[in-house]
Formats: structure tokens, sequence, C-alpha cells
């Protein structure tokens, strides 16, 4: 009998008597392939799933306790998986096929992998569960006072960064505090997304934003100056307080 190319789901046969059956075993391979979860237990040796293990199940769940790494070893059917490193001991867990080399993770990592027909690759990752995410600050000083619309910073990022609504832990400071308030803007690509003002007779100022700001590697942060300057207000020091995405 004829199957599917990647999860090798049988075909109803023309003419098949009782095609309920063999229907209703391909619904439920279908649903394992994208509901389905598999306890891998793991004891400092590799384990190779079986094409039925492997491709009526999404997530792959490594468990056991390990003293070195090891793998879970996965056919070479094209299939996407959501592997849960959960096993104990300290170490990485891999997962592969029998001849590629694989996506590693870490103790507590969470992957999305994807099997190509001869390696696994990753597509997504997760931080291991309980640990924050990495701080990411910008920090930057203009000495003397800011011009009318004076770009203080333009910095183009390199990588993922979110900033909290209301830019909390971010702090601004000024050497000679504001005559009158004085707002700066925080920009995402020219579009501002956030407020850094100096109120009157303030040296330290107090950050504004709706949500949660997230940039991507290309963005561009930068930060201008109020239209009118104030008269007093200079050498100033900032903090942008982010986080890796």
């Amino acid at each position: 009998m004829s199957q599917t190319a990647n999860l090798a789901i049988e075909h109803i046969a023309t003419n098949q008597y009782q095609k309920e059956v063999t229907a209703n075993t391909a619904f439920d391979a279908l649903d394992g392939a994208l509901a389905g979860k598999l306890e891998v237990g793991l004891a400092d040796a590799d384990v190779v799933l079986s094409a039925a293990e492997a491709l009526e199940h999404m997530v792959l769940r490594a468990t056991g306790t390990l003293t070195q790494t090891c793998a879970i070893v996965v056919p070479t059917n094209t299939k996407l998986y959501a592997v849960l490193h959960d096993a104990d001991g300290g170490v990485n867990v891999a997962i592969r096929t029998a001849a590629g080399s694989g996506v590693t993770l870490a103790p507590g990592e969470r992957a999305v992998v994807y099997c190509d027909g001869t390696n696994v690759v990753e597509v997504l990752r997760a931080a291991p569960t309980g640990v924050a995410a990495a701080p990411f600050d910008v920090g930057c000083s203009f000495n003397g006072m800011p011009g009318a619309s004076a770009v203080l910073l333009r910095l183009p990022m390199v990588r993922a960064v979110t900033f909290p609504a209301d830019m909390a832990g971010s702090r601004g400071i000024a050497g000679t505090a504001a005559t009158a308030s004085a707002t700066f803007d925080l920009r995402r690509n020219g579009a501002a997304f956030a407020t850094m003002t100096f109120a009157a007779g303030a040296s330290t100022a107090t950050f504004a934003a709706a949500s949660e700001t997230a940039f991507v590697a290309g963005d561009l942060l930068s930060i201008t100056s109020p239209a009118t300057p104030d008269t007093t207000l200079s050498d100033l020091g900032l903090v942008l307080a982010g986080e890796r995405a």
C-alpha cells in the first residue's frame, strides 16, 4: 500500500474494504505527529527512535540522569520537532540523524528543530526554564548643551533587543539641571517609541513608553533633543535598560 512521502501514513487504496480502518489509523498518526509527546529516557547513551516513535510524535522530551552528552537519533524523514531538555546531570543533549551533526541543547533549553531529510537544523530556541533574559544596556553621554533637535545617539542594532514598557530600569542624569521641562524622543527607525524628560529644575530624567518595543538586527535606535532647547540643561549621561530578545 502506498504511503505519504514524509510521515509514512498509509493511503486508502482504490476499492479498499473497510476504508474507515485505514482512515482512522491515518488520523491517529497525524494527531500524534502534530501534538503527541514522547518521553525519551536517556542513560549516558544515544537513543535511536524507531520510525513510529519519531514520526508519530511532535514533542520529544529528554529525561533521565546523564554524566555525558548523548543524542536522540531520529530517522531522515522530513519533519518538525519540539525538543525539551529536561534530563538531569547538567550536560548537553543533541538531536540528530544517524549521519548528521544535529542540534545541541543545554540543560533546560527548548528548541524547535527541523529534519530536512539529511540533518536536523535549528528553527527556534528558548532559554532554559527559569533563566532570565540576558540584559542589553545602551549608554551614551553628551558634553555641553544639546542644540535644537540634535541627535544625541544614532546606533544600528546588531541583534534583537527589547526595551520594556516605561523603559523600566533606564537612567538619565544631567550635570546642570534644566530650567524648563525638556523632553527627548527615543526613536526606532525614525518613529518615537519613548520619551526621556528632565522636569524644570531636575537633573535626573523620567522615562515614558506605552508598551515594550522590540528591535531586530538592522533597526536604528536614535535619541533626539527638543526642538526648543533648554537654556541650562547640559552634560547629559544616560543608560537605556533592555534585554536580549
